[in-house]
């Protein structure tokens, strides 16, 4: 019961306000303590699942506030977006693509309007893209695949439309609607920089750790 409340505040982008994620980071925050600009002294990230939600909130907190790029490696990482629907459905490729190309040009269109938010978002960015977490993701896992579209969709749309790419990227629909609210969000699933590691394995539990 206490991982599906953990889940739920997975999707409603909560989960780095929960204890065991304070704890996580506490945690990682006395192995680390007078370490600063010493290099990650040996602490890797790992986390499968829910683990690898928590793993990342601490790897974002260690580069967000103490610039400490810890070595990670995150296992089916959930990523909540439109890209399971859209494969649940047997959406072909190039419907996807369009989709996420649009909602690029959208975003861009309120980055326009929310020069705040985007700034803070952007500076964001810029601190965490020395961070290069690990992903390992397999291509029919619907709980973590939204991760291949989005970084692989990016880098076309980055290639193609650039200026719009660099107004687009830092920026998600829930952001922007609590900004609307009157309250700034930050959403920790959008990152800067991750290795793929991809995987269509059909024999093994797509979910599964066993198949890394």
């Amino acid at each position: 019961m206490k991982d599906l409340y953990l889940d739920f505040k997975i999707l409603i982008n909560k989960l780095k306000n929960d204890t065991l994620s304070k704890l996580a980071c506490g945690a990682v925050d006395g192995l680390m303590d007078g370490q600063v600009g010493l290099g990650s002294a040996g602490v890797w990230l790992v986390g499968h699942s829910l683990g690898a939600s928590l793993a990342l909130d601490v790897g974002r907190h260690m580069m967000e506030r103490l610039e400490l790029n810890l070595p990670t490696f995150l296992f089916n990482p959930p990523q909540v977006s439109l890209t399971a629907a859209m494969n649940l459905l047997n959406a072909q490729d190039v419907v996807k693509k369009h989709l996420h190309f649009t909602s690029y040009f959208i975003k861009a269109g309120a980055a326009t309007v929310s020069c705040c938010h985007r700034e803070r978002m952007e500076k964001l960015f810029a601190r965490l893209s020395p961070w290069v977490p690990n992903l390992y993701l397999h291509e029919k896992d619907w709980i973590c695949l939204g991760f291949i579209d989005y970084f692989e969709l990016r880098q076309q749309f980055m290639d193609r439309f650039p200026c719009v790419a660099s107004k687009s990227m830092t920026l998600s629909y829930r952001d922007m609607l609590w900004r609307l609210l009157g309250k700034d969000k930050e959403r920790p699933h959008l990152l800067p920089s991750a290795m793929l590691w991809k995987t269509a394995q059909s024999s093994l539990d797509a979910h599964g750790l066993q198949q890394w």
